[in-house]
Order: structure tokens, then C-alpha cells, then sequence
């Protein structure tokens, strides 16, 4: 298992940290249509600080993260796009997202990856003592996800876990679990667009909970799959690491291309 220990750690301070949040401006918050779907256009940290809101007020909310291949999907499908629409935040993972943005002279003012958003409200977490539940992934992997999370933050509340890959009859028994944890935070490792619906599905059973969908992220905590090398994380072509790395992924890269055709030509239309 020490072979897969993946480590996490902040550079501040607690209080240096409940400062930065507590003096995070959500007035400019708006939101930027890409292609028919809306995008929150919105700084990482303010993502954070909409969290916590959303902690405090109470209540049940879906967040999702956004990229090429899922706007078109979305926008493909009525019954994504409902989904999509009952979301509570929607967050620009992708990098052809602020591509998008600028072309359509409607900018994106950053890029949120979700493996550091998870790990910056994992931190919050911690500091606030906010309980956090993980569901998705194949059990061995949500567990070694759940070690390696305690491992970089000794203090956080994981109330519970399970794998995500459950019959119809032992679905009843993992909501329960979930509801009886009365955690804050969710997070659903399914993989699009299983976990969109699945949260969907199951949300107005719960009183307080944030559901955030993460896709693979279990997976790379966990230390299974390994993180893109850090320049393609800073360029934001972790999309195409994966594609040098795993070409069979090449069939996923074409039906991207239409994004970006639509792209271009949504801004010479709007000319």
C-alpha cells in the first residue's frame, strides 16, 4: 500500500487560509454561456467560499465540473441537459472551456481543476470540521483514496465510503449509510454521466448535503492512475497526456474537435 501513498499539502497557515476565504468577493460572480450551457465564471477560491455558503444556508446542492466533451453532451441530450440546468454550480474544469471563452470574446477567468479543488475543500474541511463522504470507484480504490487523504490531513472528517459499483437492491442500503452519515460533503466518483445522474436521482432524499461530482479523481488519490506530468497540468493538457498515453482514447479526441468547430463558428455568426 506505501506504494500508492499519495501526499497532499498547503502552503498556509489555517488562519492565513480563513482569512483569504473570509475576505473572497461573490458579488462579480456571473454566469457565461458557452454553446447553450451556462458556465459559472468564477475564481477557484470563490468556488470555495460557495461552498462553504452552501454548508451554511443548508440544503441539498449538485456540483458539476465542465469540459468540451461534456458541454457537447449536454447540450446533445434532453435529459443531461435537464440535469445540467438543476445544478447548483457548474465550474470550468476543462481548458478548452476559457479557449471557448475568449473566442466568444466572453472570458473565463479560470480554470478549476477538480483534483485541486477537491484537496481545497478537503482543507477547508478540515479546518471548519466538515464531514465528508466518498462513494465511486472500485472498493481497494476508494479505500486507498480515503488512506491517502488522511494521510496529508490527519483531522478530516471522512464519516464514510463505499465503492461505486452496486447493485439496484444494495443501492437503497448505500443511500442510507450515506444519509445516516449526515456528512456535508459527497463526493460521487462515478464517471460522466453516470454520477450527474445518479446525484440527480437521489438528492431529494437528503436534508444538508453538497454533492460534487469527481469523476476519475478516486482513482489518481488513490495513487492507481498517475497524475499528467506538471507542465501538461499547468497548460491544462492533461486531456491530451491521457491520449499519448492510453491512444484508444483517440475516438473521445475527434468528437472534441466538433466543440471546437462549433466554436468558431458561433463567434463568426455573432460577428
Amino acid at each position: 500500500m506505501s506504494n500508492n501513498t499519495v501526499y497532499y499539502e498547503s502552503y498556509k497557515e489555517e488562519r492565513d487560509l480563513i482569512l483569504e476565504y473570509n475576505q473572497i468577493d461573490l458579488s462579480d460572480i456571473r454566469i457565461t454561456n458557452i454553446l447553450g450551457i451556462g458556465v459559472d465564471n468564477i475564481t477557484r477560491a470563490q468556488a470555495v467560499v460557495r461552498v462553504m455558503d452552501m454548508i451554511k444556508s443548508g440544503g441539498v446542492f449538485h456540483i458539476i465540473f465542465l469540459n468540451p466533451y461534456k458541454i457537447l453532451r449536454y447540450k446533445g441530450n434532453a435529459d443531461l441537459r435537464v440535469i445540467c440546468g438543476a445544478a447548483d454550480m457548474h465550474l470550468a474544469a476543462g481548458a478548452g472551456l476559457q479557449w471557448a471563452g475568449k473566442i466568444l470574446k466572453t472570458p473565463i477567468r479560470e480554470r478549476i481543476p477538480i483534483l485541486s479543488f477537491i484537496m481545497d475543500i478537503v482543507r477547508i474541511a478540515e479546518i471548519k470540521e466538515y464531514s465528508i463522504f466518498l462513494v465511486g470507484g472500485k472498493p481497494e480504490i476508494v479505500e486507498r483514496a480515503f488512506f491517502n487523504i488522511r494521510k496529508s490531513f490527519p483531522k478530516i472528517r471522512i464519516v464514510g465510503r463505499h465503492g461505486g459499483y452496486f447493485s439496484a437492491a444494495r443501492e437503497t442500503s448505500v443511500i442510507e449509510a450515506m444519509r445516516k452519515s449526515e456528512a456535508n460533503i459527497i463526493f460521487v466518483g462515478m464517471g460522466f454521466p453516470l454520477e450527474d445522474k445518479w446525484i440527480h436521482k437521489i438528492k431529494g432524499e437528503f436534508k444538508n448535503a453538497v454533492f460534487i461530482g469527481v469523476g476519475g479523481s478516486f482513482d489518481i488519490i488513490s495513487g492507481e492512475i498517475k497524475k499528467a506530468p506538471s507542465y501538461f497540468m499547468e497548460q491544462g493538457l492533461d486531456w491530451f497526456y491521457r491520449i499519448i498515453t492510453k491512444p484508444w482514447r483517440i475516438g473521445r479526441f475527434l468528437r472534441l474537435m466538433h466543440f471546437y468547430i462549433a466554436v468558431i463558428a458561433k463567434r463568426l455568426l455573432t460577428r
